[in-house]
Parts: C-alpha cells; sequence; structure tokens
C-alpha cells in the first residue's frame, strides 16, 4: 500500500451546502481552504494557527479579475473573458489584500446571491447587481447617528419590516455588504468604490464630530480643573449671591472702584464682564445700581465710623484745605483734610495720622461764606470743633478769611506756597525772564523739529552723553523751570554743535554770560529742591523741621557771595526777602514754629535762637503745659482717654487721698472736708497747687533738656513714645505743636487725585458722589501713601495735566505739580 501524505486541515474538509465546508467560509465559489492552500507556499504558519496572514505576490495573483464572480448557475469561479489575461505577477489588488486576516476557525453562514469580496475586517461584498436587486426597498438603521446611512441601507418586506440585519445595501451601486455592527465597512465601500461621495461624507462627519468634541470639551473642562459638587443645590449655593466666593469677588470689584478711582460704571464695560467671566465663569457680576446705592454707601459708613474713631482719640488736630476745579463739570470743590497726633502700631507708639475728611462744591459767588459755613458744620460732625488747632493754607484769601471767621488759632502758610511765590517773582525780574523765555524757545525748535531731534540724538552718541530730550516748563512752576534749565545745562555742548552746524537757527544759539546765569540759576534751585525731596518723603511731623530748614537757605544759600553775577544776586535777595516776610516778621508764626522745634529731641539746643529767645520758647512750653491743665482742673479739657494716656484707677472708698497726685489730675476736696487740717496741708486750688504745678512742669522741662540729644536720621516719635511715662506733660503740649502740617504736600497730592474722581466719564457726578469717591480713594489707601509714577512722565510728573485753582488761590506742593490725570 502506497503511504498517503499528511493532510492538512484545510485538505480534509468536506463539502456542504453552498459551497461551505466544516473548517472554511466561501471565498467566491471556492472554500477559503483552497485559497489557504495556495498561498501556502508563501505562508509558513503552523497549521494549527487559527489565522493566516495573506502575503502580497502570493498565487492570487493569478486571478484576473477582483472581485470574482459568480456563474448564473452558481458555485462555479468565472473569469470575465472579455478581460484579457494579465502577464506578470500582479494584477489583482494585493493592497487590499495584504494584512487582511483569515479566520480558518470560524464557521460563517451560507453566502446567498453574489461571492463577497474582501472588506476591512474580512467583510465581504458583491457588486454584482441583478433584476431582483433594483426593486429592493432600502432603510438606513432605526438607530443610525453615523452619516454614512446617507448611502446604505437594509432590505424590507411590504411591511416595512428589515429582512436580514447581516446584509446591507449600497444605495448608489446597489452592492451587498456584510454588516457586523459597525460601520467600518461602509466607509471603506465609499473610499474604494466611489470617490466624491466619500469626499462628501468625509467633510459632513469631520463637522459632526467637531460639534461632538467641542461638547464634550465644555463639559470635561470643568471637571478637570474644579470638581463640582454631586448636589446641583449645592454647586449653586457654593456661587450663589450669599456664598463666600461670590462676597469675595464682589468686594475685589468695590475696591477697585473705591481705591483705584475707577467710575462705578466699569461694571457695565463689556471687557470687564469677559475679564471676570474668563476668571469665574460662575461669577454674577452685579449691576452699577447696587455699587451706587448700597455697596459704595456702605463701604463710606464704614471708613467713616473708623476715622470718627481716630479722631474722637485725638487730643488736637489740624486742617488743610485747598481749592480746585472740574474743567469737566466746570465746578469748584474745596477738599478738607484732618492731621493729628495719636496712637499707632507697633506698641502704641505716638504717629502722625492724615485723614480726608470731606470735598464740597463752592460757588463762585459769595466762595468765603460758604466755605467757612460749610467747614464749621464739618467740624460738628466729625466732633473738631474744639480740638481745631491750626491750619495750613495756600494763603488764597477766601481761605484765609474763612479761617479767620472760625477764630483758627495758628495759620501757617504753606512752605511749599512760599518757596514758590519767592521764586517766580525772582524769574520775574526782567533780565532772568528774558533768559527764560529764549530757552523755552529754544527747547521747542528741538521738539518741533524732527531734523533738530536727529541730529541731537547723532551728537549725543558722538560725544559719548546720555540719551534724552529737552524739557519744557510748560506749567507756571518752579520745579518745571529748574527741570529744564537742567537739561540744558547738562546738554549745552551737545546742543551748540547741532545749532553750529545749523545755519537758519544760529540765533538760537545762548551766549557764555547766558549759559553762566542758566548754570548759576541751577545751584541756586537745587537746594530747595533738596528740601522738596526731604519734606515730602518725610514719615515724621514736618512742621519741627521748617525753622531749621529756613535758616540753613537762608544763612547759605541765599547769602550773596562776591562771585554771584548781578542776576543770581538779584534772585537771591528777592527769594530770600519773600520767605522772611512770611514767617519772620509774623511773631505769633515764628514763636510757633520756635516751640515745634524746641520739643524735637533732634533740634532741641536751638542753635540759630540767642539765649534770650531760648528763654521765651521755654517760657512758652510751660505756659502751654499749665495752661492744659488749668483746662483739665475746670473741666473745660477733657483729653480723649486714649491708649496713650490711660487714666488712673480711682482709688478705693476708704482710703485717704494721698497728697501728691499724678500730674494732671488735681485734688478732689470733696475727700478731706473733714479733715481740720485740709486748710493748712492741702489748700485744694490754691496758690500752692499752681506753685507745684508749675515746679513740676519745669522739672520736667529740664530733664527734657539734658536728655541727649537724638541723631537727625533717628525717629523723634519713637524717642516721645519711649519716655511717656517719664515725661507725662510735655507729649500733650507736642500734640497741640505737631498736628499742624509744614506743608500741603499730602493735601496737594489728594486735590489731584481728587480731580481725577471727575474725569470725562464721570462728569455728571453729583458733589454727594465726588464726596464719597475722594473720601474712600484717600482713606482706604491710608492718607499718606505716595502716588506712584510714571517713568515717562519726567522727573516730576510734568506731562501730567495741571489742574489750575480758582482766582487768586495759587497751589502747589514745593514743586506745584499735580497728578491732575484725565481731568
Amino acid at each position: 500500500m502506497v503511504p498517503q501524505a499528511k493532510q492538512e486541515p484545510w485538505e480534509m474538509c468536506t463539502p456542504g451546502p453552498s459551497g461551505t465546508c466544516d473548517h472554511g467560509t466561501v471565498y467566491g465559489t471556492r472554500h477559503v481552504a483552497d485559497v489557504i492552500k495556495e498561498l501556502q507556499p508563501y505562508n509558513r504558519e503552523e497549521p494549527d494557527s487559527t489565522h493566516r496572514l495573506e502575503e502580497p505576490g502570493n498565487s492570487l495573483s493569478k486571478i484576473t479579475h477582483w472581485p470574482p464572480k459568480r456563474s448564473p448557475g452558481g458555485g462555479h469561479l468565472h473569469v470575465d473573458p472579455g478581460r484579457p489575461r494579465a502577464e506578470g505577477p500582479a494584477e489583482i489588488p494585493l493592497a487590499v489584500l495584504a494584512h487582511r486576516t483569515v479566520h480558518t476557525s470560524e464557521r460563517r453562514p451560507p453566502q446567498a446571491g453574489p461571492g463577497p469580496g474582501p472588506g476591512p475586517g474580512g467583510a465581504m461584498e458583491s457588486k454584482g447587481l441583478d433584476s431582483s436587486q433594483t426593486d429592493l426597498k432600502l432603510v438606513a438603521h432605526p438607530r443610525a447617528k453615523s452619516k454614512v446611512w446617507k448611502y446604505f441601507g437594509f432590505d424590507t418586506n411590504a411591511e416595512g419590516c428589515i429582512l436580514q440585519w447581516k446584509k446591507i445595501y449600497c444605495r448608489i451601486c446597489m452592492a451587498q455588504i456584510a454588516y457586523s455592527g459597525n460601520t467600518s465597512n461602509l466607509s471603506y465601500h465609499l473610499e474604494k468604490n466611489h470617490p466624491d461621495e466619500f469626499c462628501e461624507f468625509v467633510k459632513s462627519n469631520t463637522e459632526q464630530m467637531r460639534e461632538a468634541f467641542a461638547t464634550a470639551f465644555s463639559k470635561l473642562k470643568p471637571e478637570a480643573s474644579q470638581p463640582s459638587p454631586q448636589d446641583p443645590l449645592a454647586a449653586k449655593a457654593a456661587h450663589g449671591h450669599e456664598s463666600k466666593k461670590q462676597q469675595e469677588l464682589t468686594a475685589a470689584v468695590l475696591g477697585l472702584i473705591c481705591e483705584g478711582l475707577y467710575p462705578a460704571s466699569i461694571v457695565d464695560e463689556p471687557t470687564f464682564k469677559v475679564l471676570l467671566k474668563t476668571a469665574d465663569p460662575r461669577y454674577e457680576l452685579p449691576s452699577r445700581k447696587f455699587f451706587c446705592s448700597k455697596a459704595i454707601p456702605e463701604r463710606y459708613g464704614a471708613v467713616r465710623e473708623a476715622v470718627l474713631k481716630e479722631l474722637s482719640e485725638a487730643s488736637w488736630c489740624g486742617i488743610s484745605t485747598d481749592l480746585w476745579r472740574s474743567d469737566n463739570q466746570n465746578r469748584s470743590y474745596v477738599t478738607l483734610a484732618a492731621h493729628f497726633l495719636g496712637a499707632g502700631s507697633p506698641s502704641n507708639c505716638l504717629a502722625v495720622g492724615s485723614r480726608c475728611l470731606k470735598t464740597f462744591e463752592v460757588p463762585e459767588e459769595n466762595a468765603a461764606e460758604t466755605i467757612t459755613r460749610v467747614l464749621y458744620e464739618a467740624f460738628i460732625e466729625w466732633g473738631i470743633s474744639n480740638k481745631v488747632f491750626g491750619a495750613t493754607t495756600d494763603c488764597a484769601k477766601d481761605i484765609v478769611k474763612a479761617c479767620s471767621l472760625l477764630d483758627i488759632s495758628v495759620q501757617m502758610p504753606c512752605l511749599g506756597h512760599t518757596f514758590n511765590a519767592g521764586i517766580q517773582q525772582a524769574f520775574r525780574l526782567p533780565k532772568l525772564g528774558g533768559l527764560l523765555t529764549r530757552c523755552r524757545r529754544l527747547v521747542e525748535y528741538f521738539q518741533q523739529s524732527t531734523v533738530a531731534m536727529y541730529m541731537l540724538y547723532e551728537k549725543q552718541k558722538q560725544q559719548n552723553v546720555a540719551h534724552c530730550m529737552l524739557v519744557s516748563n510748560r506749567v507756571a512752576w518752579w520745579g518745571s523751570t529748574l527741570a529744564m534749565l537742567q537739561r540744558l545745562k547738562d546738554q549745552q555742548f551737545v546742543i551748540a554743535a547741532v545749532l553750529v552746524e545749523d545755519s537758519n537757527n544760529h540765533h538760537l544759539m545762548l551766549e557764555a554770560t547766558e549759559w553762566a546765569t542758566i548754570e548759576g540759576l541751577v545751584d541756586l534751585l537745587q537746594p530747595f529742591k533738596q528740601v522738596a525731596d526731604m519734606l515730602s518723603a518725610s514719615k515724621y511731623p514736618t512742621i519741627s523741621m521748617v525753622k531749621p530748614l529756613l535758616h540753613m537757605l537762608l544763612n547759605t544759600t541765599l547769602n550773596i557771595k562776591e562771585t554771584d553775577s548781578k542776576e543770581i544776586s538779584m534772585a537771591k535777595e528777592v527769594i530770600a526777602k519773600e520767605i522772611s516776610k512770611t514767617y519772620q516778621e509774623t511773631p505769633e508764626i515764628d514763636m510757633f514754629l520756635n516751640v515745634a522745634t524746641f520739643l524735637d529731641p533732634r533740634y532741641k539746643r536751638l542753635p540759630f535762637l540767642s539765649a534770650f529767645e531760648r528763654q521765651q520758647v521755654e517760657n512758652r512750653v510751660v505756659e502751654e503745659a499749665k495752661g492744659l491743665l488749668d483746662k483739665i482742673k475746670d473741666g473745660s479739657y477733657r483729653p480723649p482717654e486714649d491708649k496713650l494716656y490711660a487714666p488712673p484707677p480711682p482709688p478705693p472708698p476708704d482710703e485717704p487721698p494721698v497728697k501728691k497726685l499724678a500730674l494732671g489730675s488735681p485734688p478732689a476736696p470733696s475727700s478731706v472736708i473733714n479733715n481740720m487740717l485740709a486748710e493748712i496741708f492741702c489748700q485744694t486750688g490754691g496758690v500752692e497747687d499752681q506753685e507745684e504745678w508749675h515746679a513740676q512742669v519745669v522739672e520736667e522741662l529740664s530733664n527734657f533738656k539734658s536728655q541727649k540729644v537724638l541723631g537727625l536720621n533717628e525717629d523723634p516719635l519713637k524717642w516721645w513714645s519711649d519716655r511717656l511715662a517719664l515725661f507725662p506733660m510735655l507729649p500733650k503740649v507736642l500734640q497741640k505743636y505737631w498736628c499742624v502740617a509744614a506743608t500741603r504736600v499730602f493735601p496737594e497730592r489728594l486735590f489731584g487725585s481728587s480731580a481725577n474722581v471727575v474725569s470725562a466719564k464721570r462728569n455728571r457726578l453729583a458733589p454727594a458722589h465726588v464726596d464719597e469717591q475722594v473720601f474712600l480713594y484717600e482713606n482706604s489707601r491710608g492718607g499718606g501713601d505716595a502716588e506712584p509714577e510714571d517713568e515717562d512722565e519726567g522727573e516730576w510728573g510734568l506731562d501730567h495735566e495741571q489742574v489750575f485753582p480758582l482766582g487768586d488761590a495759587v497751589h502747589g506742593g514745593f514743586f506745584g505739580i499735580r497728578d491732575g490725570g484725565f481731568v
């Protein structure tokens, strides 16, 4: 017997019905076993493998037509006789066969109709079209979502019921395609056989996918960044009107309006709403009405209570007032500020306090009477009618008249205004006035000519000079004039080099004597600038520094020298005369400044005064202390029970009174009425009491003089705070004198900021709302904080628009520069 070769599993197949077998599925009219047998030389996988991969270049390339068709009788492979047999290795679309998995262990149901061809994942399709298929009634999948079902459908019967769920037909070519629950076969069929329809499908499907991804991303993004609570009510409550987050964001917006000088209408700005929505999409921004009618008034009330508390704890206070005008509203306002010396932090040390109290409108007619009436009402409202000791003014007649009618004891001239008045008089001298006019023309030429500006820049590079533009004094304040002259002096040789090459503008060249005068003016004004900078940046009371600074300026800076030119000598004389007239020719002002300086442990020796004048100052201090004791005795003055001066606890009822009471606490006669020797040994209110208090004040004063002189750079307030127990009476006199401000630098900045409140966007603000805005802005920021300056606006902010006062009221700090902003 001839031994038989080992049979492969597919060779043992028994044909089944309709061209099927036990191990394979019909592949055209040939079962899978026949196909794999032909592929065997090219596929050497083990026979027990559950799947085999078709490789390109196999024996199937002998087939000349793909997909193969059945003959009308079925069951035999049909080769199209009209297509010539190809010569070569591969006419079959092998890319379709490549990497397609042929499962040998699965049984497939019998295939009716034309033999299916390969599709993705082993799908079979047939492109044969007979007369029966043209009458098919196709319907899409009942739960279809993909756009691909536009081109495919299931066959239905007369009642519309789907006949076969595993068979679908193409609506374009009526090809039958196997369906296994997804649309991959359908997309593949369109891609290979209907390119135009496939492009349309891809385009529509892309739009659908984009919308789906956008929806999914919008839902997933909040969950990833900020998990929401499971309870919807809890999520709503977390960002509701009463939630903590909502209140914090609303408070931040309120702070922006009050402390940033923004109008309340900012909440209606679309860009601002977008900003808040981006920061927190769940935040509900309140309306402008909410801020104007509720939030701002409530903040005003809270800040007002805090200011009232501070003023109630102050023994004395000084005021400063200023007139300013809003060109947008065409209205004039007066802003009132109070200055005091009270308890600060840490450790309840003495500290300077400044608070804005009120801003009110002033009519052009009867301005003095209106100012007097409103100031009096403000004193009553804030509880300082008996505490106002002095006022710092700019010598405007309306303000001066109002202070006189209110019987304010000390009317201190503003040091900055005095500087400006004297220097401006010097600038009006004939020779100096002509020189300043020529300087302005020279600066304007370089600012208006592009060619001159370019040449200036080139000369600066050639001479290795810092590149900077010339500065013009567009405002009538000495600070801007000093800036212009300083820049001309620094760029003298560069300017001369440019004008030498410009034959058309030789007339702008300055003479050597004029350059010398410019240099002399700069040297003259620099000490005033240094004084201005020192006082503006000082955190201590500035009133005690006025007399030493004036002595220094009058005896050094303004002292005429032999080397001075005639113009510089005349300028010094004019400025010295204005300063002396303002401060030294008024005895009350002169004595007030001497006492304030004496109470400063840095300057208590008063080296600029004679021995007789120093004795007068000491006598004045003793009188002030005794006067305060007398007021305490008769009840007309009660020092506030603040942290600095807590009253001693009352003695027990059965304890006899001590003979020597604390200073400032007169003995009570009722406690010694029954003592027969009371009239001899405890003469309450008698001459001996007066003499004893006087002796104690003198002793305290002598102790103060014997203390070591404090360094010029040390803190005088801390020195006094550390010695309150040693000096029980002198700090009360100190509070009375140091509450008066030497300059209006803080009010000047305040009033410039006040003008910002009434901007072009807020020109319909009522005076009451202007008062609220200015009050909240200054008091919320602490009052004395320095204004931030822009780097591109000159050394003193010279490019800011200026705010000019009413009538003859001349305003200005040391430089007279306002930060009027967009008033």
